[in-house]
């Protein structure tokens, strides 16, 4: 049965390659949704609706309907390939979403009573670069647009210097464009990549002056020989502390008095203690005693 389909679809493609013209030339967002109408203006009933695909990288894909039957087929078709809304009301073909690899031709034919009708499309994927704005050096700014297809173009706002493009070419067709300038202006405080592109425009800027790579280092050794000297000085500061308890608790203690309510205490080395009068309060009685001449030893 496969074999019926791919036998009538190829002998309608031959029919077209003889008589079609021209080819519509459709772009497509890689990641957006793309939809090719298939012609159909008669007012008869369609027999036969078919797509054939022929992708740039050499793969090829059918997607047919047969009106008579009811039948829909799809012969080596990405999941991503369906008809839009249903087949006999409108054979368009939706692409959701869209990869690079879907790039190719795309061949439409829709028969009923009153004959053949038929499109071509030469889809072209057009990819986003990713954009970035970097330093690669105290006096050069990088712009970078990568993978995007068409390549980017790239341009400097001041052009206070002189700028250097490279491009680079990957194989899946994509290419990355990279942008150096050297700014000759040191009193110049920003400056602006513009990034141009079919998909996007995009302006990125860099500030020069307070955030340039000289200016982060010198702050860099900057706080770090701040913080290394604060930690010096509070480890000075607690070894004299040490240094100082240590001499202090190794020091000669002088005679101390220790006071009480009810007496009189001396604490020192063997002392003689001279004969003296004293009165002790006690409970509000004087009490008059005669201390005589002892040795008192603590």
């Amino acid at each position: 049965m496969v074999q019926m389909w791919l036998v009538l679809a190829h002998l309608l493609f031959f029919l077209i390659g003889q008589v079609q013209g021209s080819v519509s030339n459709v772009f497509a967002v890689t990641g957006t949704r793309a939809v090719l109408r298939c012609p159909y203006i008669s007012v008869a009933p369609m027999v036969l609706a078919v797509w054939n695909i022929s992708a740039k990288n050499g793969t090829a894909c059918l997607l047919a309907y047969r009106a008579d039957t009811n039948e829909t087929k799809s012969v080596n078709c990405s999941e991503r390939m369906t008809w839009e809304s249903r087949p006999d009301y409108g054979p368009s073909l939706q692409i959701h979403p869209v990869k690079l690899a879907d790039e190719g031709t795309y061949m439409c034919e829709v028969v009923n009573s009153d004959g053949s009708f038929y499109e071509t499309y030469a889809l072209t994927v057009l990819v986003p670069p990713e954009v970035t704005l970097t330093y690669e050096s105290s006096e050069i700014a990088l712009c970078r647009a990568s993978a995007g297809k068409p390549a980017a173009l790239i341009s400097w706002v001041p052009m206070n210097g002189h700028s250097i493009e490279n491009k680079v070419h990957h194989p899946n067709g994509t290419v990355t464009t990279v942008s150096r300038m050297y700014w000759n202006n040191s009193t110049t405080i920003n400056m602006s990549c513009l990034i141009s592109h079919p998909t996007m425009n995009r302006t990125l800027s860099i500030d020069l002056s307070p955030k340039s790579p000289i200016f982060q280092y010198v702050m860099i050794v900057a706080f770090s020989c701040v913080a290394v000297g604060v930690l010096g000085g509070v480890i000075l500061y607690w070894a004299l502390k040490y240094r100082a308890s240590q001499l202090s608790g190794s020091a000669h203690v002088p005679t101390v008095v220790n006071k009480t309510r009810n007496d009189i205490r001396l604490q020192s080395r063997t002392q003689k203690i001279n004969t003296v009068y004293s009165s002790i309060v006690s409970d509000g009685i004087y009490e008059n005693y005669r201390v005589q001449n002892t040795y008192k030893h603590h």
